[in-house]
């Protein structure tokens, strides 16, 4: 019923907006209409016998069939805009309904609202990459800056809701935020606050093992550009969360917390409901960018403290310190560009944890036009992973100390001879990872090769291309190694009198072997063909891969997949239509 409700409200709202539309045009002055957008669907397919060695079908790698709809769209009148994007799909058994999505941003002038599933960035440590369904607003009026919105952030999702493909479960989650500010794109300083909840009566979790959570965030986030060549910026925040809203609430004056956890605890009381499992912490990240005529650079710092947590950027890392230092520049007279990077970071801030991890990485690459014809891309980065002593020391024997390093070297060539091009390119990827650790290093040491070589004939004069990819590839560890070599040929070519009908299709044989004996055989065949006529597209692709038996694995192994005859079949229709 929900769900319905909020399909009627939506599909409502463009006739709503368009009589707006009218209403902001002034009389005898007509406004051009115009509505631009795409929209599609499409189909997945895949066939495997990965049934034939388990009953349980969570252990298959894709779902047997997946579909998708989906459609954005721009309607434009005089200064009013509206923005619309829809998406209903369904991955897999493990959504028992089908997962839609849909939201329009009616804008007019520097007024913008956002209905449905909508994003307002607000700042990488309070609110960002993550949508709501619901309401919210957007208005820059010159320097004044404010957005503000309302919406579910999750929604619930029970243990037992499937249980052959197991989810991890949540509790719907609601959400608000405001952002007010003054300045340009340019120059600006704003301040945010950013609440969530969960309500813990709309998903069940076996052994009550999925905690409700509540969080307020306060921040703040500023830019300054000089002279339009020097920019700094910077973002502040500081949260409170309670980890569990089913612990007891505290009386904070009798409780034994020193003056400043009761100064903070109160201070928290008036956004959140606290309890034993309540924390406040703080993060913050700057970076100052120089940038000049053929010359770029970056210096950043970020500080996340262990105990932070925003439920409104839910991949935020915390509990690290990171300094980085980054450069763009070109030389011989622009024909060559360098890149590189350092950084350095480490964890532990509070000094509570028993050891530290210390990373530095520094890369640096390297591109260039030797001619009309020759291209070359260079490229090294290097890892370095550090751990030591925290609250108590590490044994040598199980100290993490790794160098890791990384060189890679892509040529390529074209040449044109009559009505053919000719295009050549390679690949030669070299990677190690040694282990400095005494007792594992012996066992850790590694290193990988791997490399292609590429040639492709295309006829200027007429729509056909042929290609063939030859790959090679070694990785040794310790006392065992693997190799795989083989090779693709593929060809693509366009018929009809406008070209529109395009089909490609390659063939590729594989050898991968093991030291100890064991050789396996891949072959994988793929098509794909695409059509288009005007406002209309239409796309269709198949791929399937087959591994012959290999008795040896299989005397080894027994009814392991991956030791027996494998066969894999993907294919999909994908249909678009543009206006």
């Amino acid at each position: 019923m929900d769900f319905m409700k909020t399909l009627v409200c939506l599909l409502t709202i463009p006739a709503f907006s368009s009589s707006y539309a009218q209403d902001v045009t002034q009389p005898n002055q007509p406004k051009p209409f115009s509505i631009i957008g795409s929209i599609g669907t499409s189909a997945n397919f895949y066939k495997s016998n990965e049934g034939d060695y388990t009953s349980n079908e969570r252990n298959f790698t894709r779902p047997p069939f997946a579909w998708n709809v989906y459609g954005s769209m721009i309607a434009k009148t005089g200064e009013f805009s509206m923005p619309i994007s829809l998406v209903i799909n369904q991955y897999s058994k493990s959504n028992l309904k089908p997962y839609f999505q849909m939201g329009i941003s009616p804008t007019y002038k520097w007024a913008k609202v956002h209905l449905g599933y909508r994003t307002i960035p607000f700042s990488p440590l309070i609110f960002e990459n993550q949508s709501f369904r619901g309401v919210g607003i957007e208005l820059n009026p010159k320097l004044f800056r404010f957005a503000a919105f309302y919406g579910g952030l999750n929604k619930a999702i029970s243990e037992f809701e499937d249980s052959n493909n197991y989810r991890m479960p949540q509790y719907s989650r609601t959400g608000y935020g405001v952002k007010v500010g003054v300045g340009s794109t340019s120059n600006y300083f704003d301040l945010m606050y950013f609440h969530a909840k969960d309500d813990s009566t709309t998903a069940f979790a076996k052994n009550n093992s999925l905690p409700a959570q509540e969080n307020s965030v306060v921040g703040g986030a500023m830019k300054i550009t000089l002279f339009k060549k020097v920019v700094f910026t910077a973002d502040g925040a500081l949260s409170g969360i309670t980890r569990d809203l089913s612990f007891t609430s505290l009386d904070i004056d009798s409780s034994n917390f020193n003056a400043y956890d009761k100064i903070v605890r109160k201070s928290l009381g008036n956004f959140i409901n606290v309890n034993a499992s309540s924390l406040a912490s703080f993060a913050g990240q700057s970076s100052l960018t120089f940038n000049f005529k053929g010359f770029n650079s970056n210096i950043g710092y970020r500080r996340v403290q262990p105990d932070f947590r925003s439920l409104g950027t839910p991949y935020l890392v915390n509990d690290i310190e990171l300094v980085s230092w980054s450069n763009y520049f070109t030389i011989a007279n622009g024909k060559a560009t360098v890149n590189t990077n350092l950084s350095t970071q480490h964890n532990n801030l509070n000094k509570n944890l028993l050891s530290e991890l210390q990373t530095q990485l520094g890369s640096i690459s390297v591109y260039t036009m030797l001619d009309q014809h020759t291209s070359l891309n260079v490229s090294y980065s290097g890892y370095d992973f550090r751990q030591k002593g925290g609250k108590l020391p590490v044994k040598d024997s199980f100290r993490l100390e790794q160098k890791s390093s990384q060189f890679n070297i892509n040529p390529s060539y074209n040449i044109t001879k009559g009505n053919k091009l000719h295009f050549v390119s390679a690949n030669v990827n070299y990677s190690t990872l040694k282990d400095q650790n005494q007792f594992s290093g012996p066992l850790g040491n590694t290193t990988n090769l791997s490399s292609s070589l590429n040639y492709t004939l295309s006829l200027v004069n007429k729509p056909y291309s042929f290609s063939i990819n030859g790959i090679y590839s070694n990785y040794k560890q310790s006392f065992s190694e693997y190799t795989s070599y083989g090779a693709t040929v593929g060809t693509s070519a366009q018929f009809l009198k406008n070209r529109n009908l395009n089909v490609e299709g390659n063939i590729g044989y594989l050898i991968n072997s093991l030291d100890i004996g064991s050789t396996q055989r891949n072959i994988t065949y793929s098509l794909s063909t695409g059509y288009q006529a005007k406002k209309h597209a239409i796309n269709v692709f198949a791929n399937y891969v087959y591994t012959p038996p290999n008795l040896f694995n299989a005397r080894v192994y027994g009814s392991i997949p991956s030791a027996v005859v494998s066969r894999n079949l993907a294919s999909g229709i994908s249909y678009n239509y543009y206006f």
